[in-house]
């Protein structure tokens, strides 16, 4: 049994170490990527700008979910900060209403939102997706029904910060949570429509991802490449790579944004902008103080907090409509009770 034990951990050894990364791999012909290079560290600095920061998150929880249908409730979460002091703040809920529709033969989600304000909600012709959409679908599968939540709220999350760059002012700056990049079908009006608002204000916009899948061309992290270099302090690593594509309109940079952190985020600043990336994250590490989460701005810490749908709100939710549907509840339960077999499993002790 021994000589397993040192043989996985010999493994483990050789695969952490001695390890000459090269640079990122991209699968995309569209993203050329840079050797790393120890010149392309920048140090971050005290920050003395005035500009504020606003910051913008996203929550969803699925209220009832049966094999052609899906409630959900959307919160979109928003907050300004000046001077490291919340200026002002805003949280916005809706309900969608995702259900089957058969169009040409073929099975495709409609969505109905309930209860929205057009300033913070994706327009309705943009959420008609194909069950066999690539960009949710699951493999080779058709994609759940309750993947196109993801949808609504990332298309919100995107339209929030063009209506809060309405409320900005010159050489302000926007942090969405996650990366500038389309992922999904008809997302790209939602970034241009940002992209238009922010040039017309000059207002920054840029993205901060809490982690990331991106790895070196020797299979290892982004973090522990960067980390071999052994840069003190806090810092910015850019440039990374050139992107070619209208689907990402970013320049692409990892950041340490804090001396104290162990953690290495992958920032993003919309590529017409790229000027201003220094000055930009000099500014966010001011936000990156709290004993909360060191390393990680505040203002994105109380944009999850806020946005977040904790299960005890959901399942209040589900009372209250199982209680409005009456009679008509049985009926329903038992379409669910046909997909929740997983469910039962795992709250098996």
């Amino acid at each position: 049994m021994h000589q397993i034990y040192d043989q996985i951990i010999s493994l483990v050894k050789n695969n952490i170490s001695n390890i000459k990364d090269n640079h990122i791999q991209f699968s995309d012909a569209n993203y050329k990527p840079f050797n790393f290079d120890k010149n392309n560290f920048k140090e971050i600095k005290k920050s003395d700008s005035k500009n504020k920061i606003a910051f913008i998150d996203g929550g969803s929880a699925e209220i009832i979910k049966s094999s052609n249908f899906s409630l959900n409730l959307i919160r979109i979460y928003y907050t300004i900060y000046k001077e490291n002091k919340r200026i002002t703040s805003k949280k916005h809920d809706f309900y969608v209403f995702v259900n089957a529709k058969e169009k040409d033969n073929e099975i495709f989600y409609n969505c109905n939102i309930i209860g929205g304000n057009e300033n913070f909600i994706p327009d309705k012709d943009d959420l008609f997706l194909s069950s066999l959409d690539e960009t949710i679908k699951q493999g080779i599968t058709r994609a759940s029904i309750s993947n196109v939540s993801n949808v609504i709220r990332r298309f919100s999350e995107i339209k929030t910060a063009e209506t809060v760059a309405r409320l900005l002012e010159k050489g302000d700056i926007i942090v969405l949570d996650g990366s500038l990049q389309c992922t999904y079908t008809n997302e790209r009006k939602y970034f241009d429509g940002l992209y238009k608002q922010a040039e017309e204000k000059n207002i920054i916009v840029c993205g901060l991802s809490k982690t990331t899948t991106l790895m070196t061309d020797k299979g290892n992290s982004i973090a522990n490449a960067l980390n071999k270099f052994n840069i003190d302090g806090k810092w910015l690593y850019h440039p990374v790579a050139e992107i070619k594509t209208s689907n990402h309109k970013a320049e692409m940079s990892f950041a340490k944004l804090h001396e104290s952190s162990r953690y290495i985020f992958r920032f993003e600043i919309y590529k017409e902008q790229k000027q201003y990336i220094n000055e930009v994250i000099n500014l966010i590490s001011n936000n990156c103080k709290d004993a909360v989460f060191v390393g990680y701005p505040y203002g994105l810490i109380e944009a999850d907090r806020n946005a977040r749908i904790s299960n005890q709100e959901k399942d209040m939710m589900l009372t209250f409509f199982s209680t409005k549907l009456g009679k008509d509840w049985e009926k329903i339960k038992e379409s669910i009770t046909s997909i929740d077999a997983h469910e039962i499993l795992d709250n098996i002790r």
